[in-house]
């Protein structure tokens, strides 16, 4: 709501802080224009119809006089002006098409003689006429001849013979006083200053100036600041794509007509477009430039003049749809956008702030049945210097804000033009108050409202000058009285007097509402409030008792009051509080899955436990009603008050060993009574053993019920006396106290471990898991022998067993290493059996025993034999059966015929040799009859082929 009512204020304030009324009619674009007597409106009966430049006078008092297209020349009566010969002002050496095409300039100390300055163009419409850039060129008007003004001189041309070469551009500024004026044009990188005075223009001398800088294109305007400091030249080089041209900023001395620098490049094409349109704010403090962004976007800029490097300072206002257009600052204080083929304006509704606070209007004036180009008319850029009333005793310029003075205090206002001749008339909300130059105000004389001065200038300008500013009178801040601030010295030196003191805890009993105001604290040899004290940590500088100033300031009215407040320095000793044990953490405390307990090594105290300690040990002198308890970490946190530790007391951690300070003052009050000292220790969680991994509990197979083995599981803390409960499966198990459990069950077993300590409360309390798992030997439920296979390596033995283990099995060996863990638990298939007897062993991974099975038989009838001597298969027999587990082994062999040629009756015998009756038989297929008896009595018959082969 502030900021609101201020936009309001500088509104009103602007609309009327400027005195020449030479510019409050324009006329522009297509049949468009604008009265700013008053609040502006659309003008509808305008005769002009330009695409670019444009020029409107009026005078002193915002009558319209007549305005120009740069070509032709209508009067106030909107009829076309005539020469002094009758001929028709039709045929001026400007150009519609020229971005500045005219200026009307006043003649100094003559207020019927007017001046038109020209500028032409390279383009000429089709059967317009128009000459091809005549250059510079300005013509005599005298506004009491003929029926609305005559055209009585020109054209003189002031381009020295550069006509073609001239730009479009044109501007005006007062010079050292009002008795003259400068009329700047420029061509290529030269700057032509013509001096305007009671002589007319001095069109023989001109001040000629080089800038650093040469345009590329004619096109853009030119605006020398309302000050006469500073000159912005806008050079649109729209060639491919987004164009070369630069915005350009330039110093200017208006007593000497001169560029007093080489000019500062602003903007960059590639990123913010060509610059077109260039104006200044009122005060001279900002810079604008509107740029063109190929296709079609119009880009707005702020600069800000008062920094050191202005280029840096670009801030984008606006950026919209549109081509090229013009800025112009109007008597209002606004700087108005003119985007071609719109029925309206857009407005910069405060130039002269920070670009953050621009408040900027695309639709700011509506043009009725006009519409705009891109022109808009130029003027002196000396009438929108504003008239400043100051401060008299800050010299603070009032007038170019709201202005907010506080209650009680009193101001002198003065204008800043001081001529004894001249005559001031004071007046508030329209009524006359005073006629001197300089005014007193205050709250009970006139208090808040619109002030106005009028200055009648006696000198040889003869004008009248008018400055306005709003003021406002607010309260100034509300500070109540306190009593002293009595503060503990229990710093290294608890005698000395000297303390830091923490001045912000004073804030809130100051002040009711510090919500909008800025207290400070300054030693009271400060009048000037220059050295603001360090609130959160100050010392006193005068021993034991000090005056300091508090300052309240309102942040928004920046009224402010101030008021004496006392310090004390009490010296204290440190008491002595017994230590305090607690417990420190469970890390797992919040993990519902956790299954052991980690200590953290820190902990939290319910310190209202302590205050009800220090109470009862005070003997009576301490309540909590009368007093009251703070706990920190530090001294100087104590000292300062600062970085208390608050409820809820679990968000403070504590370490072992830590200190902590109490502060104990007197009810609501700031002064410090006493203050004491303790530690905190740490007492460890007493964390039993565990194992996560699993106990193994042997049992047997099958297993018995009831089962008889157990395991014992040790929790044992170390400490003897701290007891235990035991939890099975998350039931607790009834009268278990002891650190040993021994349990005869596979299944999760929870202890916990209980500590008492004698300044501690609650016992501590730690937690672990045992998992406990059951597992036995193998019983062999099924072995399957496949034997007698084509090759002997084929032969496999497969088993099957059944447990709770974890198995791994082995061939004909006990060894651990020689033990294979299989793709299944319970099966195992074992290949490439030698012949003769095998057994299995079964070794339970769990630790729980090995089982050996019975021996098992594997034989394989030979399929040939080599009787060569070489010690492979120089015999034929059956393999395999050389053993115990045979009693009779009876074997017949044939030859093809079915001849008997040998017998084999001892299973030990060492095989048939291939000779029959001494005699060796051939090569051949020789056949077998096989009788197998085993030492249980079973059979085992086979009849097969095999064959003998001599090499």
């Amino acid at each position: 709501m502030v900021k609101q009512l201020l936009f309001i204020f500088l509104c009103i304030t602007s609309l009327s802080i400027y005195s020449q009324k030479e510019a409050n009619v324009w006329y522009f674009g297509n049949n468009a224009g604008i009265d700013f007597n008053g609040t502006p409106i659309a003008l509808t009966d305008g005769s002009l119809n330009t695409e670019e430049g444009c020029s409107t006078i009026s005078d002193e008092d915002g009558n319209l006089l007549f305005y120009s297209d740069g070509i032709k020349v209508w009067t106030k009566n909107h009829e076309l002006m005539r020469y002094s010969n009758g001929q028709l002002a039709n045929n001026l050496q400007g150009n519609p098409s020229s971005s500045q095409s005219g200026l009307i300039v006043p003649a100094p100390e003559n207020k019927n003689i007017y001046y038109i300055f020209t500028v032409g163009t390279d383009y000429i419409p089709n059967n317009s006429g128009y000459p091809r850039n005549p250059g510079f060129n300005f013509y005599t008007v005298d506004v009491t001849k003929g029926n609305g003004g005559e055209i009585i001189a020109g054209p003189i041309n002031l381009s020295n013979n550069r006509d073609r070469e001239w730009s479009e551009k044109v501007t005006a500024v007062q010079g050292k006083d009002c008795t003259e004026i400068w009329v700047l044009s420029i061509v290529e990188n030269s700057f032509y200053a013509y001096k305007v005075d009671k002589n007319g223009v001095d069109y023989l001398n001109p001040i000629i100036s080089r800038s650093s800088y040469t345009p590329d294109d004619k096109r853009g305007y030119i605006k020398v600041s309302p000050d006469g400091s500073k000159i912005a030249l806008a050079d649109f080089t729209a060639g491919q794509g987004i164009g070369s041209g630069r915005l350009v900023l330039y110093d200017f001395d208006n007593i000497t007509g001169r560029i007093t620098s080489s000019g500062d490049l602003l903007t960059t094409p590639s990123i913010d477009g060509v610059p077109y349109g260039v104006e200044f704010s009122p005060q001279s403090t900002k810079l604008y430039a509107s740029l063109f962004i190929p296709p079609f976007t119009f880009n707005i800029l702020q600069f800000d003049l008062l920094d050191r490097d202005v280029a840096l300072t670009k801030a984008q206002i606006w950026r919209g749809s549109g081509y090229r257009g013009a800025l112009q600052l109007a008597s209002d204080g606004k700087i108005y956008s003119s985007i071609p083929d719109k029925s309206y304006l857009g407005a910069i509704e405060n130039p002269d702030e920070n670009a953050n606070n621009v408040v900027y209007k695309p639709v700011a004036i509506n043009l009725g049945r006009g519409t705009t180009t891109q022109g808009l008319p130029p003027f002196i850029q000396s009438f929108f210097a504003p008239i400043k009333l100051l401060n008299a005793n800050s010299n603070v310029v009032l007038s170019n804000t709201n202005q907010v003075f506080c209650i009680g205090d009193s101001y002198e206002i003065v204008p800043e033009i001081n001529n004894p001749n001249d005559i001031y008339t004071w007046s508030k909300d329209g009524i006359v108050i005073a006629n001197t130059r300089t005014l007193t105000v205050d709250n009970t004389n006139f208090g808040s409202g619109l002030y106005e001065v009028k200055i009648e200038s006696n000198s040889y300008c003869k004008k009248t000058y008018t400055g306005k500013v709003q003021v406002t009178f607010e309260p100034k801040p509300l500070i109540n009285t306190i009593p002293p601030y009595i503060q503990c010295d229990f710093d290294n030196n608890h005698h000395d007097g000297y303390t830091a003191f923490n001045l912000e805890l004073l804030e809130a009993s100051l002040v009711d509402n510090s919500s909008n105001v800025s207290i400070d604290f300054f030693e009271t040899s400060d009048i000037n409030f220059s050295r603001p004290l360090n609130k959160s940590n100050y010392i006193n500088s005068v021993a034991t008792y000090h005056s300091l100033t508090i300052k309240v300031t309102n942040n928004t009215t920046k009224c402010y009051q101030t008021q004496i407040i006392e310090l004390q320095v009490n010296p204290t000793g440190l008491d002595i509080y017994s230590d305090e044990h607690i417990s420190e953490l469970d890390q797992n405390a919040s993990n519902p899955d956790a299954k052991f307990s980690i200590g953290t090594g820190n902990g939290f105290f319910d310190f209202s436990i302590k205050t009800q300690k220090i109470i009862n040990n005070s003997g009576g002198s301490l309540s909590e009603v009368t007093h009251d308890f703070q706990y920190y970490r530090t001294t100087e946190d104590a000292t300062l008050q600062i970085n208390q530790i608050l409820p809820p007391y679990e968000d403070d951690l504590f370490t072992n060993n830590s200190n902590v300070y109490v502060r104990i003052s007197n009810k609501g009050a700031t002064s410090c009574e006493t203050v004491g000292n303790f530690k905190i220790l740490i007492e460890k969680l007493p964390i039993p053993q565990g194992n996560l991994n699993g106990e193994i509990l042997c049992v047997d197979n099958p297993r018995l019920s009831p089962q008889p083995h157990t395991i014992a599981l040790n929790a044992d803390t170390g400490i003897i006396s701290d007891s235990y409960k035991w939890y099975f499966n998350g039931q607790l198990i009834p009268n278990k106290t002891s650190a040993v459990y021994n349990a005869n069950s596979a299944g999760e077993y929870r202890v916990e471990a209980y500590r008492v300590h004698p300044d501690i409360t609650t016992p501590l309390m730690g937690y672990n898991t045992f998992f406990v798992k059951e597992s036995n030997q193998a019983l062999i439920v099924n072995i399957k022998s496949v034997d007698d296979q084509d090759n002997p390596d084929s032969n496999k033995i497969e088993i099957t067993v059944d447990g709770l283990g974890d198995y791994e099995y082995a061939l004909n060996s006990t060894n651990v290493s020689d033990f294979s863990k299989g793709n299944e638990n319970l099966t195992y298939t074992f290949t490439n059996i030698p012949p003769g007897l095998n057994s299995i062993s079964i070794r339970d991974r769990n630790g729980c025993g090995v089982t050996t099975s019975n021996k098992i038989s594997t034989i394989y009838f030979q399929r040939h034999f080599t009787p060569n001597g070489d010690g492979y298969f120089d015999t034929w027999k059956v393999l395999g059966v050389d053993n115990d587990y045979y009693d009779i082994v009876k074997v017949q062999i044939f030859n093809r015929f079915g001849k008997l040629v040998s017998e084999i009756t001892d299973k030990n015998h060492p095989g048939w040799d291939g000779v029959y009756n001494g005699t060796t038989l051939p090569t051949n297929d020789y056949w077998y009859n096989a009788e197998l008896i085993d030492k249980s009595g079973k059979t085992r018959k086979k009849t097969g082929h095999f064959s003998l082969i001599r090499k």
